[in-house]
């Protein structure tokens, strides 16, 4: 079978490279033994707790295992055998509860798998095999507003066209935001309840998405059972909180006293429930007041295709500098010196962003992306599609970002998503520029086998996602070099960030340390006679 093929060539690839994990995996060479060390045994050395590699998923574009052409949760619990051999050991879903919508913002039923993606009993089992893999699973928790056709809202508007004011469903009156208007003073937030002449609701997303009452006990109530039932009785890990900044738009201190809520609730359910919060703002001082409320992260816009303005990633390729690995070095000082609480939430590109390829273009580019987003500290999120290079072929269509995982070459092979992710909207193969998971699979220098490496790095050395940071002696302004240092042990990174150019680094520079680890855009960083060349464009990690 298709599915069973792209699997083994995956344990495959692992075994013939487990030699040469070194040097960033296979076409490396043998490191020659320096200051009377030795190469590394290339052992992972995982440590579980929320310092995680993610992988993003949405459910509807990822692998169908029922032969509709749709992608489901059956489909992604095939698929972690894939996801581990990847270095993934965090899995964020997108929506998977009960919606009228293809991407699940809005939520029907809090307590109901979506139809199209399977069943409850099909979460559990994906939960229990992630689990048995070391990997956790967080889902996506909207709670901002629910969906027009959520059994809250209907009995709430039918209250209000009957003028009832006592009942079963005037309860529901609370839940939401109801108020009477002669003239709607802005249709973009304030929404008409229909057959319920004057009345409207707030509805600042969409008219199918009404904004919850948050100040309601009642709702929070609600809330508190939607947690214990997603973290207790399904199994789940955590959450990634869809659009915080909007809880009370326009009111930072009472987002966080809401997230405090929220995360103080999740946790007396699941102590080390993991929360990560969407508060996309435009500068780090600006999300680093979200993590005044306890939540664990808030993803770090500000170095993403959603920054505003270009990333500062993007820029280390583009901009004519001089000096790019000081610019690392200094990115990397600043981001500790804002975020000195919490865990870091970096990453590429996601469902809402442009892709980390459109982002970085060329393949080498975004190879480097993946590299220095590996060295970064906190929990990292990878999009799927990411590592292959998929790109969206219009980022201000939100289904481009979301158009089906490219498995293998053939359209209907088994596993592989066929329909696009709403109606109407066919998939382009200019999505799918450098070919699929089993062409990348087979090709060593893909950026597929660069991301697996990079996350084997990650996974190898602890101290890169949680170790402080300084800066140590570099051989030119090309090179960032950099110490981490958690638990009284130590790692020193090299960048190259020069399309071009090698540079030699005494290794006793940096003490009694030896070649662990490398990434690589092409040739193979290599240590001979005390001597480290650091070939254009790679990573280096000592220790």
């Amino acid at each position: 079978m298709r599915a069973k093929k792209i699997i083994a060539s995956v344990l495959a690839l692992s075994f013939a490279c487990a030699g040469l994990v070194a040097f960033g995996g296979c076409g490396g060479e043998p490191d020659t033994p320096v200051n009377g060390g030795t190469v590394d045994n290339g052992q992972l050395n995982i440590i579980d707790d929320n310092y995680r590699n993610y992988y993003e998923i949405f459910v509807r574009s990822f692998w169908d295992s029922g032969d509709d052409g749709i992608g489901d949760l059956k489909g992604v619990t095939h698929q972690l055998d894939y996801l581990k051999e990847m270095g993934y050991n965090g899995i964020w879903l997108m929506p998977i509860m009960e919606s009228t919508t293809y991407h699940g913002y809005d939520v029907a039923d809090y307590y109901t798998v979506e139809g199209d993606y399977g069943t409850n009993e099909d979460f559990k089992e994906l939960t229990e095999e992630a689990h048995k893999r070391g990997i956790n699973v967080i889902i996506d928790m909207v709670i901002n507003h629910s969906s027009s056709a959520n059994e809250w809202f209907r009995k709430a508007t039918t209250a209000l066209k009957n003028g009832e004011t006592e009942g079963e469903n005037a309860k529901y009156r609370d839940y939401y935001t109801f108020k009477q208007f002669s003239v709607n003073p802005d249709k973009d937030v304030w929404r008409e309840v229909s057959g319920a002449k004057g009345w409207y609701y707030e509805g600042r997303f969409d008219t199918v998405m009404p904004d919850l009452n948050l100040d309601s006990e009642a709702v929070k109530d609600e809330i508190k059972n939607i947690f214990e039932f997603w973290l207790d009785d399904m199994g789940c890990d955590g959450f990634r909180l869809d659009a915080v900044t909007s809880y009370y738009t326009g009111n930072v201190s009472k987002n966080v006293q809401f997230l405090k809520w929220v995360n103080e609730t999740a946790k007396s359910i699941k102590e080390d429930a993991y929360i990560v919060g969407e508060a996309w703002e435009g500068t780090d001082g600006q999300i680093r007041q979200y993590y005044e409320s306890g939540c664990d992260s808030f993803f770090l816009f500000t170095i993403s295709a959603g920054a505003s303005g270009s990333s500062p990633l993007r820029t280390l390729f583009y901009a004519d500098y001089n000096n790019p690995g000081e610019r690392l070095e200094r990115l990397f000082l600043q981001l500790q010196s804002v975020y000195d609480v919490g865990i870091l939430a970096p990453f590429l590109g996601n469902h809402d962003t442009a892709r980390a390829a459109n982002m970085l273009g060329f393949a080498e580019y975004i190879k480097m992306g993946a590299g220095i987003l590996s060295i970064m500290n906190g929990s990292t999120f990878v999009y799927y599609g990411d590592e292959i290079g998929m790109t969206c072929t219009n980022s201000a269509d939100d289904y481009t970002k979301r158009v089906p995982m490219k498995w293998v070459n053939a359209a209907m092979a088994e596993g592989q998503v066929f329909c696009s992710p709403t109606a109407g909207y066919p998939v382009s193969e200019k999505s799918y520029a450098f070919g699929s998971v089993e062409y990348q699979q087979a090709d060593d220098s893909s950026i597929l086998n660069y991301y697996k490496n990079a996350m084997r790095l990650r996974n190898r050395h602890p101290e890169i996602a949680r170790g402080t940071i300084e800066t140590v002696e570099s051989v030119s302004p090309y090179i960032a070099a950099i110490k981490k240092t958690w638990n009284g042990s130590s790692v020193v990174i090299l960048v190259n960030l020069s399309k071009e150019e090698s540079f030699d680094v005494k290794l006793s520079t940096y003490g009694n340390v030896k070649v662990a680890d490398t990434l690589n855009v092409d040739k193979t960083s290599i240590a001979q006679g005390g001597t480290l060349t650091i070939q254009p464009y790679s990573i280096v990690v000592l220790r």
